[in-house]
């Protein structure tokens, strides 16, 4: 086999193995096995797609029964509170009830996108119900599963977000810190900037809140949190 066809192969392992295979059953004069041997070749390879086809799909549906209950309806005050029919009795049932089933989807394909988007969901979910421990877990393993990716930003600042409710302000800071210095455009900067000001405002540290409110302000002008910006530099000012 000539050198830049078997380095070709070497780039695709399954390739290379067939090459190999077919190199030597052809030496030995045996192209008949070789081809036979190349079809089941083919035939497995089928198989793994057509079961990597349904894990993908397996773990979209998970993920989109665990999402209904997330979006349902919460039922007006004073109307019967039958489920799905009115809706949950309030967002905190609501989100109790989704919890189990998102992280379902999520310990089922914890490294498909699906399985991914639903633990971030749930980490939300047990953030907002308070459970914030719990939820620092969740958004940990965000992270890890999908460190460059968009649910991997945002799962540093809803890790963030669990620190500030924990009363941790050095490490949210810490972490919005970083996010604030990054380049990617997935998370808004301004959006970051706000929960640092906040951050610092919270852990008593006027100075660097009232420069981190200022940064939205002059460097983010048409920016939609601008005037939150300016109502927190005012609120500083006046103490």
């Amino acid at each position: 086999m000539k050198r830049t066809e078997r380095h070709h192969l070497k780039q695709d392992p399954l390739a290379s193995w067939l090459g190999d295979l077919r190199e030597s059953l052809g030496r030995r004069g045996n192209v008949a096995a070789a081809g036979g041997l190349v079809v089941v070749a083919l035939v497995l390879v089928g198989l793994v797609f057509g079961w990597q086809q349904w894990r993908f799909s397996r773990a979209s549906e998970l993920f989109a029964a665990a999402m209904v209950i997330v979006e349902a309806p919460v039922a007006v005050e004073g109307e019967a509170a039958d489920v799905p029919a009115a809706g949950y009795p309030s967002v905190m049932a609501k989100l109790k009830a989704a919890v189990p089933k998102l992280l379902e989807a999520a310990e089922a394909y914890p490294s498909l996108q699906s399985g991914i988007a639903a633990r971030y969901q749930a980490a939300a979910a047990l953030s907002t119900l308070g459970r914030t421990s719990e939820a620092g877990e969740q958004y940990d393993r965000v992270v890890e599963l999908d460190a460059n990716g968009v649910y991997g930003r945002m799962a540093r600042l809803g890790r963030a977000e669990a620190y500030l409710s924990a009363g941790d302000y050095a490490q949210a800071i810490q972490v919005l810190e970083v996010e604030s210095a990054a380049t990617n455009a997935d998370v808004p900067v301004d959006a970051v900037l706000m929960r640092l000001g906040r951050a610092y405002r919270l852990a008593d540290q006027e100075s660097q809140a009232v420069t981190t409110f200022t940064r939205v302000v002059d460097e983010f002008p048409t920016s939609s949190y601008r005037f939150d910006a300016e109502r927190e530099l005012a609120t500083l000012d006046g103490r």
